[in-house]
């Protein structure tokens, strides 16, 4: 009498049908979560990438006005004005032409701001802290940007404050007399947390809302 024969194996796809099921599920969810993180993460960095009008610069800290004060006589301190959108410019009182002309630039595109206006400084550093005096400088500010921040330091800080800030310039004798200062006429835009956004010439200022777009995107983005 012949032994009854075994049963045959079951299949091979019934042995793995489960697994490989299990198995493609773990792999969607995996591949689903990737998906997600990708598109999160553009989303975020396109909503952080602001197409300024001014001249990008490379993000770093801005550099600290060592050796400054203010018109009143306070130390400046970055801290201070986080949060804030900061326009940095080097010039003086006695300025004939450029410090004034960008000056009202400014307040013409600071003026376009709305509520947000209360989140941007401007800070004028002082090239000729002889001649530019608390009073002097405070007087001179107020006529143009009340709340701007009149900076002064002795000749050491503000030359080697001018080299942080990429700021060239030079005391110059005129024919006449008269002492005038040839120097960069560039603005330095930082952002609300303490980095180099852009820098501003003279002719990408000459368009208000050009500045008032950027700080107005600078400011909502953070």
């Amino acid at each position: 009498m012949r032994a009854a024969s075994a049963a045959p194996p079951p299949a091979l796809g019934t042995l793995r049908r489960p697994a490989s099921w299990r198995a493609s599920v773990l792999r969607a969810v995996l591949v689903s979560m990737a998906l997600m993180a990708m598109l999160f993460a553009g989303a975020r960095l396109q909503q952080h990438a602001v197409a300024l009008h001014g001249t990008p610069l490379a993000s770093s800290p801005a550099p600290a006005f060592a050796g400054f004060t203010d018109t009143q006589g306070r130390v400046f301190f970055w801290g201070n004005e986080r949060g804030r959108a900061v326009l940095v410019f080097f010039g003086y009182t006695h300025c004939p032409d450029v410090c004034p002309l960008t000056l009202a630039a400014l307040a013409q595109s600071l003026s376009m701001l709305g509520p947000l206006r209360q989140r941007v400084r401007v800070v004028f550093v002082s090239l000729d802290p002889a001649r530019d005096t608390p009073i002097v400088l405070r007087a001179y500010l107020d006529a143009f940007i009340p709340n701007a921040i009149g900076l002064r330091g002795p000749p050491s800080a503000v030359a080697a404050s001018a080299r942080q800030w990429d700021v060239t310039w030079r005391h110059v004798k005129a024919a006449e007399g008269a002492d005038w200062i040839d120097h960069t006429a560039a603005v330095t835009l930082v952002g609300p947390d303490g980095r180099l956004l852009a820098r501003y010439g003279y002719g990408q200022l000459t368009n208000p809302a050009w500045l008032a777009a950027d700080l107005r995107a600078a400011l909502e983005s953070r």
